[in-house]
């Protein structure tokens, strides 16, 4: 009789953790890419039914392709390398568990206006590492409240893929004389990973705005920019150019831009755009975190100091 009874405890128990496994995998939702086959889209299509798309029958990026994605840049970090410009002017689609979530466009370089929706820069190695699927944020699908539970986001959440990454924020802008300003910004760690980004008080400020104009304002209608930024081209960012930032960890720089034809006074709509690294594939993974990668734009109002 107690045979009996352990037996049927057993396959209560191997029930039980069936059950617990089905529910694990329901849990999960594998997050992949498929490029949308040829003649369906024009380059400008905003407007997309994506249930009525004919996609390839294979992903262009496979769910175990992925190892993170970053929110605060909008970027999928890779564990292979893909190749981008074969696709320039193609489109794409994110499906989650066979759900399509939106749709995209591989929107090439050379082109003189902006995207109507996510993109992708397919001039490979140009901008991004081959194994880093950034999604420009030119589009209205990115806009609006960024924090917000997307079928996205909650599909990053499912699938343990999603980082917050790092928030960036412009805080001070002061007039240093008639064309030069000195701007404030701080570099915030909202993810659980150390996360190394440039620091332009180690690459100098001509390194900096070599890869970032720095700051510009506007009022009254009235835009201002430098007439000629003063930068250092080089070709590599060095190690030593990054600053490690802890979970939870601030960075605060001030960064003097020169050049302006004229600085008004009183209140300004300040803009900045905080650049991510690039550098060859492979490299954004470390020891003890990951480089950003990506570019953080900010609007702000305020005070000329």
């Amino acid at each position: 009789m107690k045979t009996i009874s352990y037996f049927f405890v057993l396959v209560f128990l191997t029930s039980c953790l069936g059950d617990i496994e089905i529910y694990r995998n329901n849990l999960q939702s594998d997050i992949e890419i498929y490029i949308v086959k040829e003649g369906q889209l024009t380059l400008y299509d905003a407007d997309v039914d994506l249930n009525s798309l004919k996609l390839e029958s294979q992903p262009w990026v496979k769910s175990s392709e992925i190892e993170l994605y970053d929110w605060s840049s909008h970027t999928f970090f890779l564990n292979t390398e893909k190749v981008k410009s074969k696709y320039s002017s193609r489109h794409f689609v994110v499906v989650s568990a066979e759900k399509r979530l939106f749709a995209g466009v591989f929107f090439p370089l050379y082109m003189s206006s902006f995207p109507q929706l996510p993109s992708i820069s397919p001039e490979d190695g140009l901008f991004y590492p081959n194994n880093v699927i950034h999604f420009g944020q030119l589009g209205h699908q990115f806009t609006g409240n960024p924090d917000g539970l997307t079928e996205f986001k909650k599909a990053l959440i499912s699938a343990d893929l999603l980082r917050e990454g790092i928030k960036v924020e412009l805080t001070r802008v002061k007039k240093k004389n008639q064309t030069t300003i000195e701007y404030t910004f701080q570099v915030t760690n909202i993810d659980k990973e150390n996360i190394y980004v440039l620091d332009p008080d180690k690459m100098g400020a001509s390194r900096f705005h070599y890869v970032t104009n720095g700051a510009w304002f506007s009022k009254d209608n009235t835009y201002y920019f430098p007439n000629q930024i003063n930068y250092t081209a080089f070709e590599k960012v060095q190690d030593s150019w990054y600053f490690k930032l802890n979970p939870g960890e601030k960075m605060t720089r001030n960064v003097e831009l020169s050049n302006f034809p004229s600085i008004p006074a009183g209140k300004v709509k300040c803009s900045f755009s905080f650049p991510g690294s690039n550098m060859k594939s492979g490299k954004w993974k470390k020891s003890d975190g990951r480089i950003w990668i990506g570019d953080y734009f900010i609007e702000k109002e305020l005070e000329m100091e």
